[in-house]
């Protein structure tokens, strides 16, 4: 990929701050030269990325019959999906030694085996993300101002907060996330007596933060305490961890008078994969780090643009867990491009449910959808 320092000058993009992000990382100068650039980029990421995980066990023999001279991203359709239940045998994606791990993390999800889902981060890994956290937070917050993160778990050492705040504070943004007696969710050790989101409520009109980053559960609880404003000196809220209701992004908007981005993401994509921009149409992706297609619900075919069925990933530039085909299990469709914030670019369309799948019956798909990592 192009070094950022070397490009000629780069103009004619929309307002939304992720193209000129991928611009500069792929050679594009112009918002007309991006498709093609970010095609060629991609390509040549993906064989990397094979390169890579071929390092582990796991993909060692799953794509041992498989031709590895990938010539274009659409390639991928002749390689064999990675579920969640794989994921179960960590140990064999692990492409770096134990010593180049930075972070671990443990997802206790459904499944056949009852075992938790290991995934594996190093810190160039967890930097790719800080820069797309840094780039999608630009649209909400900026230099002087507060961001108060409340997503579960975010005051914990190297959680969500932790990254957000190295993400940001070169750009001058505080962040801070609530201390662990003032429940940000509703929990089961939380005193039955109390109201639920009061605490929170105080400790934000103490804060006043400029921007939250939350969950759409957590914002319900506290629009019961703000019903008529928001909290002091709010201005803009990242939604994550799980979709983002309509009814409830109306009903924010009207009473707290801010803006509100939802954000896709997932823990196995190093937790961030996609953002809103003002617009609203859909998720603008992180192309050189996420390939993302969408397939029917028996993986049979790939699907067109607009039309609904799995989402299934594979990550790029990632060294410790590469992940190939991974089916995500949530329901979406790609949106053509444009945007009408003039970003040429496909954007993935909101998450309308989850497919359930059980054995020794077909997979249904469940609505409304539920959370999905951060």
């Amino acid at each position: 990929m192009a070094d950022a320092a070397t490009l000629p000058s780069i103009t004619g993009f929309g307002s939304c701050p992720l193209d000129l992000w991928l611009a500069r990382q792929c050679g594009a100068r112009s918002s007309g030269e991006l498709p093609g650039r970010l095609a060629i980029a991609q390509t040549a990421l993906l064989r990397s990325t094979l390169r890579q995980a071929v390092r582990g066990a796991f993909y060692a023999a799953r794509l041992r019959e498989c031709k590895l001279d990938i010539t274009s991203v659409g390639d991928l359709e002749r390689l064999p999906f990675t579920t969640a239940e794989d994921l179960r045998n960590w140990g064999d994606f692990l492409c770096v030694s134990q010593g180049d791990v930075q972070r671990m993390v443990t997802l206790h999800t459904s499944g056949t085996t009852g075992q938790p889902k290991r995934l594996a981060f190093t810190d160039a890994d967890l930097a790719r993300t800080r820069d797309f956290f840094a780039v999608g937070m630009s649209q909400l917050v900026g230099a002087g101002q507060r961001l108060a993160v409340l997503l579960p778990g975010a005051e914990r050492p190297d959680g969500v907060a932790d990254l957000l705040r190295q993400a940001l504070g070169a750009a001058g943004v505080d962040v801070l996330a609530p201390p662990p007696e003032v429940h940000a969710t509703p929990s089961p050790d939380a005193d039955p007596c109390a109201e639920p989101g009061k605490a929170l409520a105080q400790w934000l009109e103490q804060a006043k933060p400029h921007c939250l980053v939350a969950a759409p559960a957590q914002l319900a609880l506290l629009l019961k305490h703000f019903p008529h404003r928001g909290p002091q000196g709010l201005a803009g809220i990242l939604t994550s961890a799980e979709p983002l209701d309509d009814a409830l992004g109306l009903a924010l908007r009207r009473a707290w008078q801010c803006e509100i981005l939802d954000h896709y993401g997932l823990t196995e994509t190093a937790y961030g994969c996609a953002v809103e921009c003002p617009a609203h149409q859909g998720f603008h992706v992180r192309e050189l780090d996420v390939l993302i297609e969408i397939v029917d619900i028996s993986g049979r075919k790939i699907l067109a643009p607009g039309e609904e069925g799995e989402v299934v990933i594979t990550t790029l530039q990632r060294q410790a867990m590469p992940l190939v085909r991974y089916r995500t299990g949530d329901v979406a469709c790609l949106l053509p491009a444009p945007c009408a914030c003039g970003s040429p670019l496909r954007r993935l369309g909101p998450v309308r449910g989850r497919i359930e799948r059980k054995s020794g019956q077909p997979p249904r798909i469940v609505r409304p959808a539920k959370g999905r990592g951060v």
